[in-house]
C-alpha cells in the first residue's frame, strides 16, 4: 500500500512538472498574430500611420490613429469589409 501511495505521489508530481511548459507552448501557438498589411485605415479610409494597430481574431490591422481602435472594435466585421472594398477600389489589379 505504501508503494502504491508513493508511486501515486511521484506520478502527480511528474505530471505537475511536465504539464505547465506544455500548456505555455500551446498558448504561444494560439497567440500568433498575422499582420494584414492594409494600407488604408478600415475606419476612416486614410493611410495607416504605421504606429497604430488593432488585433482581431489573430490578425493585426493598421489604423490611421489611436482613436479608430474603439470604433473598429465596435463592429469589426463591418470595418474589415469596408477596408477590403476600399483597397480593391484603390488597386483593381489586386482583385483579379
Amino acid at each position: 500500500m505504501k508503494k502504491i501511495s508513493a508511486l501515486l505521489v511521484i506520478a502527480v508530481v511528474a505530471v505537475s512538472v511536465i504539464t505547465p511548459p506544455l500548456l505555455h507552448a500551446a498558448e504561444a501557438v494560439n497567440t500568433a498574430t498575422t499582420d494584414v498589411g492594409n494600407k488604408l485605415c478600415p475606419v476612416s479610409g486614410n493611410p495607416v500611420s504605421g504606429q497604430d494597430f488593432v488585433e482581431y481574431q489573430g490578425e493585426r490591422y493598421g489604423l490611421c490613429c489611436a482613436g479608430c481602435k474603439q470604433i473598429f472594435l465596435s463592429d469589426p466585421v463591418k470595418y474589415i469589409a469596408k477596408m477590403k472594398a476600399q483597397e480593391a477600389q484603390a488597386n483593381p489589379a489586386a482583385g483579379m
